[in-house]
């Protein structure tokens, strides 16, 4: 098989055979072009390593016989190394949203189950019509579409619901990638949101016991039995107890519920709460009242690891859900209150009280932001003596609304001959 210098005048002036025959150029060693009934094509024809490799690189109509050369240069540099530029190389596709948010959720361990609840039913449920579609197919009008949909029901569900998609979308945009590190998502299609100011304007949710409600509301509380009141099980009373750790320390609903004994110092009064929304530990002193009530509640129940277990035996974790029992407390008193709305009444106390703001935001367990403000109170040191006035502050403000001392609350419900821990 001889060689010749492979040029196109000389390429298109070869004719068409019945058999095969091949053109090994001079220039390139390996490269060659071949003819057949009706084609003209350029090839690689080497021998490498002891093998030999032929295979076609595209037809000589179409291709330039320079770019040809230049492939053929490159593939048979990389056949030298042993490795093979042939191999079919599965193409990365992009995924749909059901698969973008699975990678997302399983590349994420920090992520909380209840914020997984969270997502699912935004991801899944709420977009459960795009789960099969390729994040690329989901357009800017999908996206206005579906907002105004979701916001017809719900305006901040319809926020939530889209910052969780961006969430997954830009995660996803980061990790599939092709050979190059190039992305092959497209920039997340929400951005038209902030583009044409079409996010929900939300005001944040100020309901609270103020001071012409709270009186009457803790009077209320502090007289409220469940009907199992008299068994003196572990979960008596669980609606009134926690209403008041809500109300007189400020925590958080899923702080209480998932409250254990081990996270309780009922020698130094103290509470740890090691599970927070912002993952910082919270170590609070508690108030003459708080620490009053626990210690009477361990007395009956420090056989349960809950500080306030379920009534229901087959359950595994503490408290779940007390919507039922404060939903009677609001009824009785006149005025809708739910845990966080005891959240803020704590806070609004504080303040009434005029308590120094790095004691209401340590209390609060509340993150420092980036203002030179909250910077500086980044430096202050709060220790546990002066929370702990702040603590009993608060509980006598809220219980002298009420016509009552902290002595009084005590004697009055948790008053027992035996305190022995």
């Amino acid at each position: 098989m001889a060689k010749v210098k492979l040029t196109k005048r000389f390429i298109d002036s070869l004719d068409f055979s019945d058999k095969a025959t091949v053109y090994q150029d001079e220039v390139v060693n390996g490269f060659a072009v071949r003819t057949h009934k009706t084609t003209k094509s350029y090839m690689i024809s080497k021998r490498i390593n002891g093998k030999m490799i032929r295979k076609s690189l595209g037809d000589c109509s179409i291709m330039t016989l320079q770019d040809a050369r230049e492939s053929a240069m490159s593939a048979i540099a990389i056949l030298m190394k042993g490795e093979n530029p042939f191999e079919s190389v599965e193409p990365i596709t992009v995924p749909t949203l059901a698969e973008a948010y699975q990678y997302y959720v399983s590349h994420k361990p920090s992520l909380k189950p209840k914020t997984i609840a969270t997502y699912d039913r935004q991801i899944k449920g709420k977009l459960s019509d795009w789960l099969d579609m390729p994040l690329n197919d989901i357009m800017q009008s999908h996206i206005t579409e579906k907002h105004l949909e979701l916001t017809r029901v719900s305006p901040s569900q319809a926020n939530a619901t889209m910052r969780a998609l961006n969430a997954v979308w830009n995660f996803a945009r980061l990790s599939y990638l092709d050979k190059s590190e190039s992305t092959i998502i497209k920039p997340s299609p929400i951005d038209i949101l902030t583009a044409k100011r079409l996010w929900n304007v939300v005001k944040p949710r100020t309901r609270h016991l103020n001071e012409d409600t709270m009186g009457n509301y803790v009077k209320i509380l502090l007289n409220f039995r469940s009907e199992d009141f008299h068994t003196m099980q572990p979960h008596s009373n669980n609606a009134r107890d926690i209403m008041l750790l809500f109300l007189c320390t400020g925590i958080r609903a899923s702080e209480g519920y998932n409250l254990k004994w081990d996270n309780i110092d009922l020698q130094h009064g103290t509470m740890t709460i090691t599970e927070t929304k912002n993952s910082d530990p919270l170590h609070l002193p508690l108030g003459r009242v708080i620490h009053s009530m626990l210690r009477h509640r361990y007395l009956y129940g420090a056989t349960q690891p809950w500080v306030f277990p379920s009534r229901i035996k087959s359950c595994e974790t503490g408290l779940t859900d007390i919507s039922k029992q404060y939903g009677h407390i609001s009824d009785m008193s006149g005025i809708h209150i739910t845990p966080h709305d005891l959240r803020r009444t704590f806070s609004t106390v504080g303040d009434i009280l005029n308590t120094n703001m790095s004691v209401i935001k340590r209390l609060m367990n509340h993150r420092n932001s980036t203002s030179s403000d909250d910077v500086t109170l980044q430096y202050i040191q709060v220790s546990q003596k002066r929370l702990r006035v702040a603590m009993n502050e608060i509980e006598e403000f809220i219980f002298n609304e009420a016509g009552m001392s902290q002595d009084d609350v005590i004697q009055k419900l948790y008053t027992c001959k035996d305190y022995s821990l």
